[in-house]
């Protein structure tokens, strides 16, 4: 049995450290299941870690498993229960191979793609004006906003790590087009505070034994998500929209500054 807890080391058994929640454990023979418990520790069964474990690991991947032919079959599905949702969407204006790309990309952040039907009438009518992946994507978020937000609160409050206004105007001031999306243009050196500026304060966040999202101009969103995740990866980033839709109380814990800061 997998024994995880803080008081463990009266039982015999190899000590390691959980790879999906990062909690300290040890594998303890099945006969001390009792005693582990008794020391406050949850037990779970070999079949259940590798469960888990698996589960994790195509949710962090799922983007990169999502085939064509997944996508043909989803939406085959789709278009026995919503067909009208389905021949708006493919094979026009948009191909399967467009949609896959959408879909991949609601998967690398974790979106749940569960609701078809919502993402193609969004799909739909962003068609109509623009194909680029980026507002592709971004338009199908807009449509999930509720769910997508929801998943990050707690007991009701949204923990969020704001931009400095001064910093957040100037990149959409500094945003541009680019091959694969937009991107923000700003010094070098401003960038460098930016990055720093992510780390200390979702450093700060964690060590409160809290987390958070960091929240943006709907503009701003998919470049804001390029430029921190290479210094904190994992850390959603949610537009302003996304953030409101949830219907929590929103609590500001950090906020990123493109400037030296001056220690206090």
């Amino acid at each position: 049995m997998l024994a995880l807890g803080d008081n463990l080391e009266s039982l015999p058994g190899e000590s390691l450290m959980e790879p999906v929640f990062g909690l300290q454990g040890k594998w303890v023979p099945a006969e001390l299941r009792h005693n582990a418990e008794r020391t406050g520790a949850m037990t779970i069964d070999r079949t259940s870690v590798v469960v888990t474990h698996l589960s994790t690991l195509i949710q962090r991947h799922a983007s990169r498993l999502l085939t064509r032919e997944d996508v043909r079959v989803l939406t085959d599905a789709l278009k026995q229960t919503n067909p009208a949702a389905v021949e708006e969407l493919t094979p026009q204006p948009l191909s399967l191979a467009e949609i896959q790309r959408v879909l991949q990309g609601l998967l690398e952040e974790q979106v749940s793609i569960n609701d078809l039907q919502r993402i193609y009438e969004a799909l739909a009518l962003q068609a109509k004006s623009s194909a680029e992946p980026e507002k592709l994507i971004e338009a199908a978020r807009s449509a999930l906003g509720p769910a997508i937000g929801d998943r990050y609160s707690e007991g009701g409050r949204l923990r969020v790590i704001m931009l400095d206004p001064t910093l957040e105007q100037s990149m959409l001031e500094g945003l541009r087009p680019a091959e694969g999306g937009t991107q923000i243009v700003l010094d070098p050196s401003r960038i460098e505070a930016v990055h720093t500026s992510v780390r200390d304060t979702v450093a700060q966040v964690e060590a409160r034994g809290q987390s958070a999202v960091l929240v943006c101009a709907p503009a701003l969103r998919p470049s804001v998500r390029r430029l921190v995740s290479p210094q904190v990866g994992g850390l959603p980033v949610l537009s302003y929209q996304e953030a409101s839709a949830v219907g929590a109380d929103i609590e500001t814990v950090g906020v990123i500054r493109g400037t030296e800061q001056i220690p206090s």
